[in-house]
């Protein structure tokens, strides 16, 4: 009866249901923050901002840095995805240069390739709301005055798959592969609606320079004035050049100048 009592106290309990759960729980945590590890080295991602506050995210053009969620669940691996597609397509020309509505399609392309890549499908919930944004785009820059790409006003409707081959992927990747063409300028097709060329995209610029350089001047003529009227600004040039006007005009055109640059700063920083 001894050896019996004896061989039955040596069995280990059998583990609590709630503990496999919990296991199982950390264990796909860790598997994603791995995945987005793996993400951000084979994007050349050089600098991750940890987001603690919520979903949101952001890529650094220009600088291979992004903020966004760490990746432990799917909706933060899913903004991560969308981050490091913005870093290995746009840090650099000529991707750097797209419309802003074009960018965020190919991040999101390249957000739902990444998962595929790496063994998940981006869940459906998570994929719509990317069309939505991506819709977004489509009409701040209508609003702007830019012709729209059709394949993006297609992939906001819905009729455009985003497992459609991008530019470029990084050489890691093993069920998707880049166009086999030489990285370039994604040019729209052409159709009645949208027409899309460089000499477009240059008349835009142009048009965006010169209407904050006007706007800047104007603003900062009007606050010379204004601020002359509480401090008078003393006679700047002798003899007939002592009109303080002579010394406002350049100064409020200055001021538009650096406004326009601030403006188009802003631009290249949002795309």
């Amino acid at each position: 009866m001894s050896a019996i009592f004896a061989s039955q106290k040596s069995v280990s309990p059998a583990p609590h249901k709630g503990d496999q759960i919990r296991a199982r729980i950390e264990a796909n945590r860790l598997k994603r923050l791995s995945i987005a590890e793996a993400m951000k080295e084979e994007a050349g991602v050089t600098g991750h901002e940890i987001n603690r506050e919520d979903f949101a995210g952001l890529a650094y053009i220009g600088t291979g840095k992004i903020l966004s969620p760490e990746g432990q669940n799917m909706r933060q691996l899913y903004t991560v995805a969308h981050e490091c597609g913005h870093i290995f397509l746009h840090n650099a020309p000529p991707g750097q240069f797209l419309p802003a509505h074009v960018m965020e399609m190919e991040a999101e392309s390249y957000a739902h390739q990444a998962f595929r890549e790496h063994g998940m499908d981006l869940p459906r919930v998570l994929s719509q709301w990317g069309r939505l944004y991506v819709g977004s785009w489509v009409e701040k820059d209508r609003a702007a005055g830019m012709a729209i790409d059709a394949r993006v006003h297609d992939y906001a409707n819905g009729a455009r798959s985003p497992y459609e081959p991008l530019r470029m992927v990084p050489t890691t990747w093993r069920l998707h592969c880049a166009a086999p063409v030489t990285p370039q300028i994604l040019v729209p097709r052409i159709n009645h609606s949208a027409k899309r060329t460089l000499l477009g995209e240059a008349k835009d610029t142009l048009r965006a320079v010169a209407s904050s350089l006007f706007y800047g001047s104007i603003a900062a003529y009007f606050g010379l004035k204004l601020l002359n009227i509480w401090i008078p600004m003393p006679d700047l040039f002798e003899g007939k050049m002592a009109d303080p006007r002579w010394a406002v005009i350049p100064m409020a055109i200055t001021g538009g100048i650096v406004w326009a640059n601030i403006v188009m700063l802003w631009r290249t920083m949002v795309r």
